[in-house]
């Protein structure tokens, strides 16, 4: 299974990347210079809550291209996965370019054009895999719950993110 996910992510931030290289966005709230670690947003003790599992610490993955940080929980068949697009990590190469992760987030949202939203998450939001996308001041969070995407679930992570952001800029 954490294959099958690793894969998925790999391939989420790949095509992320490749569709908006052209794009071109103005500075946002997220340009600031303090890098916030994804483990901000939803604690492991935040996965517990959500799940019912004990994790241990979060794997980070890092895709500093596109601006990505990635925790993931894992335990067994139960994984809580929240990424972290921001301007703070992205290369000096991409920013170049004029793309963002709001930039990104836009064109993401795009290509799954009609996607279902959850009113109240973020300034923006929509479902597609690997779960719910967030925009919030320019900062752009991803997070799954695995195979176990509840809309209920995905709504109260979501907004415990968006609320720990809020406290961390």
């Amino acid at each position: 299974m954490r294959k099958s996910w690793s894969s998925i992510v790999v391939l989420m931030v790949v095509t992320l990347f490749l569709v908006s290289c052209d794009s071109k966005q103005g500075k946002t709230a997220a340009d600031s210079a303090t890098i916030i670690e994804p483990a901000k947003l939803l604690s492991k003790e935040d996965a517990k809550a959500l799940t019912g599992v004990d994790f241990a610490e979060c794997e980070v993955n890092e895709r500093s291209v596109v601006g990505q940080k990635l925790c993931v929980y894992d335990k067994g068949n139960s994984m809580v996965q929240v990424g972290l697009s921001q301007v703070a990590f992205m290369d000096k190469k991409t920013l170049d370019s004029g793309t963002t992760p709001e930039s990104i987030y836009k064109t993401t949202k795009d290509a799954f054009s009609g996607a279902e939203s959850i009113a109240g998450v973020g300034d923006d939001n929509f479902m597609a895999p690997p779960g719910l996308h967030i925009l919030k001041n320019g900062y752009y969070i991803t997070i799954s719950l695995g195979m176990a995407n509840d809309k209920e679930k995905l709504k109260a992570a979501g907004m415990k993110a968006v609320a720990n952001l809020d406290t961390l800029r």
